[in-house]
């Protein structure tokens, strides 16, 4: 089984910290040169820097995904860096933990802009690239390109499990899903592969307020067969998985890695 990334090049969003970090590190490892992407500069140049450390390849590109444009920069500065793009992780998102009757309509917007807009924004800008299709209006014609494969990091709580307190994300994971399928269909002609992992519980900054409630980590290991939370590198080896040649026939795909919950 071909598990190896090496000559790949990889954009990873939203990997400062937690499942990000692990999908950027576990690509790294495989070979892959590493984009890590965070809105914050600092995270995201500490993961590289400890990538490098590791004699792993990888650069820091702070950028919002909700913002096309920014977008456009973080995938011009590794095709700069590296001349190519071979795989886009879609990881970047952000959790409100608001009840709906008091969600105001920012924390609405901006949870659908990150979590499913920067995914529509990326997904397309690196298809293109992915697949050669230039700008005609530019005068560019279309050309065959190398093909990819494009992860999007989902959530269990968008198809299977509602999150208290979390609408904004459950809607904008569920349309994750959904989009990726389309994107699956629409792009294979293309050569590009898109697939999608659901993690469940995750033990990460995101969760680590609720893990720290003995009340809370009691119900979740009742409710969870494995009897424990999952750790991000779990999911980043999924991932990897999903981007090797070992899933060649794998597109359209919804993996869940919850511990069987």
């Amino acid at each position: 089984m071909n598990l190896r990334l090496d000559n790949k090049v990889a954009i990873v969003t939203g990997a400062g910290r937690g499942i990000g970090e692990a999908i950027a590190h576990a690509l790294a490892d495989a070979g892959a040169r590493v984009a890590v992407n965070d809105i914050n500069p600092d995270r995201a140049e500490r993961v590289a820097a400890a990538i490098r450390q590791n004699r792993g390849q990888a650069i820091g590109i702070a950028a919002d995904v909700s913002n096309k444009f920014q977008c456009s920069h973080l995938i011009e500065t590794t095709r700069a860096e590296w001349n190519q793009l071979d795989i886009l992780v879609n990881n970047a998102a952000v959790e409100p933990a608001i009840p709906i009757m008091k969600m105001d309509e920012w924390d609405w917007q901006r949870t659908i802009d990150v979590n499913l807009k920067g995914v529509f924004f990326m997904s397309q800008l690196c298809g293109r690239v992915m697949a050669g299709v230039f700008d005609k209006k530019a005068g560019q014609e279309e050309a065959t390109g190398a093909g990819g494969v494009i992860v999007n990091i989902a959530s269990t709580a968008g198809v299977e499990t509602p999150l208290a307190d979390r609408g904004a994300y459950c809607a904008s994971k569920a349309g994750v899903v959904g989009f990726a399928r389309e994107c699956a269909r629409e792009f294979a002609p293309y050569g590009i592969r898109v697939n999608t992992v659901l993690p469940g519980i995750i033990d990460t900054p995101l969760t680590e307020p609720q893990q720290a409630k003995a009340e809370v980590m009691a119900q979740w290991r009742a409710n969870i067969p494995l009897g424990r939370i999952g750790r991000a590198q779990e999911v980043a080896a999924v991932v990897v998985f999903l981007c090797a040649d070992a899933s060649s026939y794998m597109t359209g795909s919804t993996i869940t890695v919850d511990g069987g919950g």
